[in-house]
């Protein structure tokens, strides 16, 4: 009872005011316990932001094998994983505070702790090309270098798109990443 206090004070908190404002006498304050009791659960500042990174890659693991369970044509799983994850990241704020964070105070526990988050990125990308090219739908001569390009498309498009204020909503953004990679690697049958 007290661990799950700790957590949601630290959830509110974190998602309101980002990792370097709010600190462990905070957190304590508004979960109704001492800065000992955090401590019994949590060693540091550092293992709550880890507890809740760990969070985000298990809710966006289960939107992943929601979609897939679906068993839908390839590129259309693709294009709907994609779609749910944009609009799962834009619905939680902590995710972009989080991020915002490490890209400005360029701090290095936020960064490391992002860096789980891209690397599960990766790694969903690297099975699904491993797959496809076994079932025969797509081709591709090296596997990391296909799984950086698609994963840069999609950080590019969700991080960095500026077309002189031209919004891109997320089934616009998950339709040309998958149209990309129909068209651009789809194995040609002869």
């Amino acid at each position: 009872m007290k661990e799950q206090q700790i957590i949601e004070a630290a959830r509110k908190l974190l998602h309101q005011f980002g990792f370097k404002k709010v600190s462990m006498d905070e957190i304590a304050n508004e979960a109704g316990v001492t800065k000992r009791t955090i401590y019994k659960y949590f060693s540091s500042k550092e293992e709550i932001l880890k507890y809740f990174i760990l969070e985000e890659i298990k809710n966006m693991k289960d939107i992943i094998e929601e979609v897939e369970s679906k068993n839908t044509d390839f590129f259309e799983m693709i294009n709907q994983a994609i779609y749910r994850l944009l609009k799962y990241r834009e619905e939680r704020n902590f995710l972009n505070i989080i991020t915002r964070e490490a890209e400005f105070l360029k701090n290095p526990i936020i960064i490391q702790n992002l860096k789980l988050i891209d690397e599960q990125i990766k790694n969903y990308i690297r099975e699904k090309l491993i797959i496809a090219k076994e079932k025969g739908y797509i081709y591709y001569e090296d596997l990391e270098i296909t799984t950086f390009l698609i994963y840069k498309m999609y950080i590019a498009l969700i991080l960095e798109w500026d077309n002189g204020g031209k919004k891109l909503d997320e089934q616009m953004i998950a339709n040309n990443i998958s149209e990309i990679l129909k068209n651009g690697l789809r194995k040609e049958v002869v």
